[in-house]
């Protein structure tokens, strides 16, 4: 499960300018040779930090791709798990040739995405927190997509490092 870091908690409540928050995403399916990885609202490609024990490139700087966008609010509906819309914005050379391989294949395409603090792009200050991409479409030069937590249902609550057992919980016998 994903953290804040102090710094990024302070940011949010304080908000100096000077503190900026910059949203990554990486993209990666069994069919790509490497990931792709992008940052949104730069108007240049950027280095971040990867985070110790990440499954691609861990404690390594790697570069971020320049590339715009978004996701709508979480969609809720009962007995599924919540999704939203995501569209990746002018989709550049090197990501068309890895996402029309991705969709030729029969598999999910996963993303993690990760926010980084200004001051500090050597690890990631929220995240990752892994999707699922599925329903892709290329469009032109935007991809849009479904995107849904991976495993939901078998994500601990209300934290990570504690296992529930029937001696500890006995109501959770059938």
């Amino acid at each position: 499960m994903p953290t804040h870091n102090e710094a990024l908690l302070e940011a949010y409540a304080s908000c100096p300018p000077s503190s900026r928050v910059y949203f990554t995403l990486e993209i990666w399916q069994s069919s790509f040779d490497v990931p792709a990885r992008v940052v949104a609202n730069v108007g240049e490609d950027m280095d971040f930090g990867i985070e110790a024990g990440a499954p691609f490139n861990a404690g390594e700087t790697v570069t971020f791709l320049a590339c715009p966008f978004s996701a709508e609010y979480p969609e809720q509906r009962e007995g599924q798990p919540p999704s939203t819309k995501i569209k990746i914005d002018n989709v550049n050379r090197e990501l068309v040739p890895k996402i029309r391989a991705a969709l030729g294949t029969r598999q999910y395409i996963q993303i993690l995405y990760r926010e980084y603090l200004g001051s500090d792009l050597s690890e990631p200050a929220y995240g990752p927190i892994e999707f699922l991409l599925s329903n892709v479409v290329m469009t032109g030069a935007s991809l849009t997509g479904t995107a849904m937590v991976k495993n939901l249902q078998n994500k601990r609550f209300p934290r990570l490092d504690k296992n529930y057992s029937y001696t500890q919980f006995p109501s959770l016998l059938p």
